[in-house]
């Protein structure tokens, strides 16, 4: 199979090769993370695209959306960049997690190890890419590219750059758009100020940017992303990505989720891009505390944490900004929840303040302004979890 749009058509196909295997080995599922982000999605298929490449036409490589098939809709900004690229076959023909049980052979990108709940998946893993915290586990794989750049689709388009030199056919237009827009997305746009893109990044959306085909500017649509350049591009795909003001909040709060075991531990993390203030005004505080409470029973944590983040209108000028939220199951005493939130306050990663007058530590839920606005849930969960490892 040579080409992306040929690996896009056949898609269509994999359930039928899913259904039908009779030899594990000659299927490689490549599972992005459970958060099923933008960044999680195309690296995903664009891994799958380039492993393709270099197995035997028996052979498969299928990319797995990490997320139930229904859920996608919570994630505008990835169907419209999934739209704009197979808008005929659409998502039908994308594999998602509620598709199958995964087993034989496994490709993780975009995380390092199975979420807690897949965690029987960790000996079936052959090969990773990925840019977060190292967390020491699959240490059989084959290949284990873990590198902290921005975007977990900066190292893939790294691997396209060095295969496109001998089989130019790879590269694609289409492809280099969701790359480039992953990167963009993930990395705040390359912005210096936000402290995420390496020079990794910048050189791969340097490379891509000039191989997307960019639409005339008289003829921009932002909604399904046919736009004359790489700043349009994230625009559209970052004001996407914040519409979430018409979501309940049991969907805020899994919309963008992640879990981790760390020792007796269950600890989650929901990142969504709605600003706290707005949350307080639209559901009030009692609210939100009884819906974070309900996500801890309904996960079966110990810890949830909620960070919330976004750009607000601020004496006239649009500033970017971050919250934490951090709330503990009944079974938690008094004593660890006060350890654990001054450990958090210590935190020079976080730079943690009172989001009201002070921290009600009687209360299951804390809340507070993060003034290490740099600091996204790569940074938050090595802090929470060097806490819990403490403890136990």
């Amino acid at each position: 199979m040579k080409g992306f749009k040929p690996f896009l058509k056949a898609l269509a196909g994999n359930a039928a090769v899913l259904t039908n295997r009779t030899d594990q080995r000659g299927t490689v599922l490549v599972l992005g993370n459970e958060s099923a982000d933008m960044d999680s999605v195309v690296s995903s298929i664009s891994l799958a695209y380039l492993l393709q490449a270099t197995l035997p036409q028996t052979h498969w490589a299928i990319p797995v959306i990490n997320t139930n098939r229904a859920d996608m809709s919570l994630r505008p900004d990835c169907q419209a960049a999934l739209q704009s690229i197979m808008p005929a076959a659409s998502l039908d023909s994308l594999t998602f997690i509620d598709d199958l049980d995964p087993d034989g052979r496994i490709w993780l990108v975009d995380h390092n190890a199975p979420a807690a709940r897949q965690s029987e998946l960790e000996p079936l893993v052959e090969g990773i890419v990925d840019h977060h915290v190292d967390e020491g586990r699959c240490l059989g794989a084959k290949w284990r590219q873990i590198e902290m750049v921005g975007s977990c689709s900066t190292l893939v388009a790294e691997r396209l750059f060095r295969q496109a030199q001998s089989h130019p056919d790879l590269m694609d237009a289409d492809l280099a758009k969701l790359l480039l827009g992953a990167i963009l997305l993930d990395t705040s746009n390359l912005d210096p100020a936000a402290q995420r893109a390496t020079s990794r990044d910048v050189e791969m959306a340097n490379w891509l940017t000039p191989q997307v085909s960019w639409i005339a500017a008289g003829s921009i649509a932002p909604e399904s992303l046919n736009v004359s350049n790489s700043r349009e591009l994230y625009k559209a795909l970052d004001k996407l990505k914040g519409r979430v003001s018409h979501l309940s909040a049991r969907d805020l709060l899994r919309k963008d989720y992640k879990q981790w075991a760390v020792g007796k531990w269950n600890v989650g993390i929901s990142s969504i891009s709605y600003r706290l203030a707005k949350w307080i005004k639209r559901d009030g505080r009692e609210e939100i505390e009884n819906s974070v409470m309900a996500w801890i029973e309904e996960q079966q944590l110990q810890v949830a944490m909620v960070m919330t983040h976004g750009k607000v209108k601020q004496h006239g000028e649009k500033t970017y900004g971050r919250e934490l939220l951090v709330s503990f199951a009944p079974a938690v005493d008094l004593g660890w929840r006060r350890f654990i939130v001054d450990e958090l306050v210590k935190s020079d990663t976080l730079q943690l303040a009172p989001f009201f007058d002070e921290v009600d530590l009687q209360s299951r839920t804390s809340f507070f302004v993060q003034s290490r606005k740099e600091s996204s849930r790569k940074q938050v969960f090595p802090t929470i979890k060097s806490i819990l490892e403490a403890i136990s």
